[in-house]
């Protein structure tokens, strides 16, 4: 059964914030073994010499199952930043865009929709065939509405580190919901109540769902202390935490995908079909 896991931060020890080349090509193979045909290495926002750094050491790692670079942040909202670095956080600046384009990845960046010069940022990246997906924003609708517009083409881990529902008022989740575009959901039983997950599939179906880890070095490894996002975090064999908030996942993308068809009832390979045809159509 063929998978896609679209953001990841790591696994089996391995950090993509700090692995080598050689290191990059270990955890690709080791995804493959799980049935990752198709991945994208996910960065954490940070200056731009930091991430080229790391865009140079994914390009020269050269892996074919490699379809891509999710860089989450720094265009986000300090409100809803979650374990992200606060410090590296700054307005959109086309110039990321520009210089990490150079070694022939394809981008795709995470940005809040309220962040300053974000449409500016979205049309340009886009018009380069760039991606920009909405996240980590304490948006009321409003921004990503325009976002939409500009050409925002999904949503990063639906519900996390975003603006909830609330009857009275609107938000980022509920313009999610209901804008008929790709949205993940991290699907370790954790980040979303089961609740949550039906609803997501019975709102927006399987055509716009992407199931994805946001797992990070601890994924496959041994309970204890890990570096994630310049903290300190705690694997207790079940989530990754730092100070009460959860700091990515532990998850795999197969057991992602037996969570929701546990939950839901869906068949399998009608989800892992659609879950690697919409990550591969959002990667375009």
């Amino acid at each position: 059964m063929k998978l896609a896991d679209i953001h990841i931060h790591g696994g089996y020890g391995i950090d993509l914030m700090k692995a080598d080349p050689n290191e990059i090509k270990i955890l690709s193979e080791k995804l493959k073994k799980d049935g990752v045909c198709a991945w994208t290495p996910t960065l954490v926002g940070d200056t731009l010499p930091v991430l080229e750094e790391r865009i140079k050491a994914i390009a020269e790692a050269d892996c074919k199952e490699i379809i891509g670079v999710h860089i989450e942040g720094p265009f986000i909202s300090k409100n809803k930043s979650g374990v992200l670095p606060k410090e590296n956080i700054i307005p959109c600046d086309k110039k990321y865009f520009d210089v990490l384009s150079q070694y022939g990845l394809k981008l795709r960046f995470t940005i809040a929709p309220e962040s300053e010069n974000s449409i500016d940022f979205i049309n340009y990246v886009t018009e380069k065939s760039g991606i920009v997906t909405l996240g980590h924003s304490d948006d009321d609708g409003t921004m990503t509405r325009e976002a939409i517009k500009a050409g925002a083409a999904g949503f990063t881990h639906l519900f996390n580190a975003m603006r909830g529902v609330h009857h009275r008022n609107g938000s980022i989740a509920q313009t999610a919901l209901l804008s008929g575009l790709p949205c993940e959901i991290i699907c370790d039983k954790h980040h979303l109540s089961p609740d949550t997950i039906k609803m997501v599939y019975k709102t927006i179906g399987l055509e716009n769902i992407i199931l994805v880890t946001d797992a990070m070095s601890a994924m496959q490894s041994a309970a204890g202390e890990y570096d994630f996002c310049n903290k300190k975090v705690w694997f207790d064999g079940q989530t990754v935490s730092v100070n009460g908030i959860l700091a990515g996942s532990c998850l795999t993308i197969r057991k992602a995908l037996e969570n929701f068809c546990e939950i839901t009832g869906a068949d399998k390979k009608n989800v892992a079909e659609a879950t690697l045809k919409n990550s591969l159509k959002l990667m375009q």
